[in-house]
Order: structure tokens, then C-alpha cells, then sequence
């Protein structure tokens, strides 16, 4: 039972000791048909919520009702205070930080005009411009997070503010690659966002990893330092990534937590894509977000099919079945015919 809700039994207590008056246990025992250990229990929950007290009555206690009123005023009364104060004071500094709105606004503007491209190698940094542009976003988040499965530090800082955002009207776009589907921390993050009213889907491959807000300010990673970031905010070069990014959410498939027989199909096309190229295991596996053990099981299954007994192999039958498989060009020279 949840222990802010009177049970029953000290219901009828208090109920009696509001009709006849303070009483000692035994009389009341006695009145209520009930036992005087149970007496005492019912008597015990109500001096939990400071609704009983004792009433001193020459050598034996008795017990009185004491008003809701000072139960409320006892209880309840202290920690209201305590509250009240807390939020004077958050209201305080509200308005102390939002006098300094005017001030960020213009300087954040010249900012965006003098720096149309910003390389931020700090890594406190990069994600404090993130809250920032998560903070004034009122539109839509794109966002490519290609390599499988999110680390779950990640997805814990990431959930509360993709939540606020949803909570706003935000519009949110996910693409990762289908091996995430087998992430039990992606599963998780994807069904709270799906829950708010993100849309997630999948890939084979993506084009790299980036996150656009509003179609105004895109964060890129820095190809050879992972804390840092690339703050795109020139317009046409912004509206390219985003016209990127719409290529390949057409072409993706909606998050589910296994493999459909299109995201196979893919998976399987894009390993002998790469097995064709001369890619090496490690190449491929990191391409795809998926371990090294699984790769090869995979190549192993594409060999298998294809009766190859080497890579090399493998490659020259995947390359003659791509050729086969493409219609011949037509020939320029080659007389037509009107209809």
C-alpha cells in the first residue's frame, strides 16, 4: 500500500476519536472490535501523518484527533518553505542569465557571419556548442550516426536532450546502419525517442557521421582527431549536406531491432561490393559497424554461396556477376530508327 494513503482501519480510528473524544487504546479496541495491537498499529500510522496525539489523562494516556490543518501546517509546512525559497532563488538567477540574452544574441549573429566554417578541437567545447544549438533549435535535428551500436554514455546524454527537444515540436531524423539494429542500448534510446515522435531508420553505409540543426549549423567530425568538430554554418554548403542526407534517408529502412530481408539483402550486396574492390576484413568491418568476427562470418557465408575457395576468387566471380548483371551500353554509332 502506498504509505501517503490511511488504510482503512486508521480511517475508522481517526473517525472515532473525531465523534467521541480522546480515548485511551483499550477503549477504543473495544469500540472498533478490533484488537489492541491492531488498535495500536492503525494508531501508529496516524501519528505518522501527525493526525493522532497523546492526550495526557491523570495516570493513563489517551489518544486525541488532531486537526488536518496543523497535520498539514507540521508535515507538509517545513519542506513547502524549504521549496518556496529554492525557487525564489532559481527564479533569481533566471532572471540575472536572461538579461544576458540580448547580448548572446548579437554576439552569437556576428559570430555566424564571420565564421562560416569553425574547426573546434576542444572537446567540452564542441559539446557545449551542441547544447547550445539543441537550446535554440525550434525546427528540425538530422543526424547520421554511422558505426553500429551507440556507445551507452553517449545515449544517456543524449536522450534527456533529444526528449526536451521532441517536447518542443522539434522535428528529429536518425540514420544509422543496419547492424545498430542488434544494439541493446541503440533499442532502448530508439524506442524512447520513437515513443516522443522521432523517426529513425537504417543503412548499409553512411556517408559519414553529422548533425544539422534547422538546415543552419552543421557539427562534422575532424577526420583525424575524435574529440574534435567542424561548425559548418555557410548556407549552401549546409543545404548540400542536407540534400545528402535526404538521398540516403530515401533509400534507408524504419528501425526495427532484427534484420528484414531488405536490410540483408543490402548488408549482403554492400560486403561483396567491397569483397570485389579488394578490400581488406578490417576495411569492411569498419565501413559496415560491425566487429571483425562478424565480417568474416559473413564473407564466409558470401564465398560459401558463390562456391569460391579464396578471396581472390570470390572477387572475380562477384565482378562477373556485376557484369552480367548491367545492361549494355548502347552504341553511339549504331543506326536508330524513328517509331
Amino acid at each position: 500500500m502506498d504509505p501517503a494513503v490511511l488504510g482503512p482501519t486508521a480511517i475508522r480510528l481517526y473517525t472515532r476519536l473525531l465523534e467521541g473524544g480522546p480515548a485511551p487504546t483499550t477503549a477504543l479496541a473495544a469500540a472498533l472490535g478490533l484488537s489492541e495491537d491492531h488498535t495500536e498499529r492503525a494508531a501508529a500510522e496516524l501519528v505518522r501523518h501527525r493526525l493522532l496525539a497523546h492526550d495526557p489523562d491523570g495516570t493513563r494516556a489517551r489518544w486525541r484527533a488532531v486537526s488536518p490543518y496543523t497535520a498539514a501546517a507540521e508535515l507538509v509546512g517545513p519542506e513547502e518553505n524549504r521549496l518556496r525559497r529554492r525557487l525564489e532563488t532559481l527564479e533569481r538567477t533566471r532572471a540575472r542569465l536572461s538579461s544576458l540574452i540580448p547580448l548572446y544574441e548579437e554576439t552569437y549573429r556576428r559570430g555566424a557571419d564571420s565564421g562560416a566554417v569553425e574547426v573546434v578541437e576542444a572537446r567540452d567545447r564542441v559539446m557545449l556548442l551542441i547544447s547550445d544549438a539543441a537550446a535554440r533549435c525550434t525546427q528540425e535535428v538530422l543526424t547520421v550516426q554511422p558505426g553500429g551500436g551507440r556507445p551507452p554514455g553517449y545515449l544517456e546524454r543524449a536522450l534527456p536532450r533529444d526528449l526536451e527537444m521532441l517536447g518542443r515540436g522539434v522535428r528529429l531524423q536518425t540514420l544509422y546502419q543496419h547492424t545498430a539494429r542488434y544494439s541493446p542500448g541503440t533499442q532502448e534510446y530508439v524506442r524512447a525517442v520513437s515513443a516522443a515522435g522521432a523517426e529513425v531508420r537504417t543503412l548499409g553505409e553512411l556517408f559519414g557521421k553529422m548533425l544539422v540543426f534547422d538546415r543552419a549549423t552543421a557539427f562534422l567530425p575532424v577526420w583525424d582527431n575524435p574529440d574534435a568538430a567542424v561548425v559548418l554554418r555557410e548556407p549552401s554548403a549546409v543545404a548540400f549536406l542536407c540534400s545528402v542526407f535526404a538521398n540516403a534517408w530515401s533509400l534507408a529502412e524504419p528501425f526495427s531491432a532484427s534484420y528484414t530481408a531488405t536490410t540483408s539483402t543490402q548488408l549482403q550486396d554492400t560486403i561483396a561490393g567491397r569483397l570485389a574492390d579488394g578490400a581488406k576484413d578490417e576495411l569492411i568491418a569498419r565501413r559496415l559497424g560491425m566487429s571483425l568476427r562478424t565480417c568474416r562470418r559473413h564473407i564466409a557465408e558470401l564465398m560459401d554461396e558463390l562456391g569460391a575457395e579464396s578471396r581472390f576468387q570470390a572477387g572475380y566471380l562477384l565482378a562477373l556477376r556485376s557484369a552480367s548483371a548491367t545492361p549494355p551500353a548502347p552504341d553511339p554509332h549504331r543506326a536508330t530508327t524513328a517509331p
